[in-house]
């Protein structure tokens, strides 16, 4: 970790990313005190270290995975135990979740979610989303905070299949523009935030107007 983390941001590309990425899961590395810390973007993270010369390793992103998972996470890694610097690195809820379900943080690089055994509706198939595509953790997690932060009552979630889009799987939840007194920009800003959940290739959207929700798969 040492070796990858001396190059700077600016010149981490793809050929970086590959070799980060392989050796980032079981790579050694120490827990922080406190071992939670909410991020500037409001998220909690599980801060973890690159061990200072002589001190043991004891944690790694595969043994803390299961634990973020659970517990709504993402995490962070710090160059040293001081953090004397800003995080090196930053995996988001649904980054962790993309390694936990694909064995990538960068999404289902096929992009084929699920088999959804759908039921019509108009041109658009609707399904409740599977234990293999979103985890009951991770319903869990987001409907904590839609609750907390959204203050919505009844936090719900669908799979939309639109053949005519692309990707054409899409995980729709119960936001609706009235919800947001009709600003539009305040009800895409919400589905955005909640992406924050979800591996990078899944696509999202909110309940149009007129559409009932009463299949949808409730998220606690």
């Amino acid at each position: 970790m040492n070796e990858l983390f001396e190059t700077p941001a600016e010149g981490r590309d793809d050929a970086w990313r590959t070799a980060f990425y392989a050796a980032i899961p079981d790579a050694g590395l120490v827990g922080l005190n406190p071992q939670v810390s909410t991020g500037p973007d409001t998220f909690p993270y599980f801060h973890l270290a690159v061990p200072d010369s002589g001190s043991p390793a004891t944690l790694s992103i595969s043994r803390i995975l299961n634990y973020a998972l659970e517990n709504g996470t993402g995490a962070v890694i710090f160059a040293d135990a001081k953090r004397s610097q800003p995080p090196e690195w930053v995996f988001t809820y649904g980054d962790l979740l993309s390694y936990k379900l694909y064995g990538s943080f960068e999404g289902d690089v096929n992009n084929s979610l699920v088999d959804p055994q759908p039921r019509q509706a108009g041109k658009l198939l609707v399904a409740v989303p599977s234990e293999a595509l979103l985890p009951a953790a991770a319903r869990r997690a987001i409907g904590a905070y839609m609750r907390e932060k959204y203050r919505h009552p009844a936090p719900k979630v669908a799979l939309v299949v639109d053949p005519s889009r692309q990707p054409a799987h899409a995980l729709m939840f119960n936001l609706t523009l009235a919800q947001y007194h009709g600003d539009a920009k305040k009800l895409q800003a919400a589905v955005h935030y909640l992406g924050w959940f979800l591996p990078r290739t899944y696509a999202m959207t909110h309940l149009p107007e007129g559409w009932s929700e009463d299949n949808f798969l409730p998220l606690t």
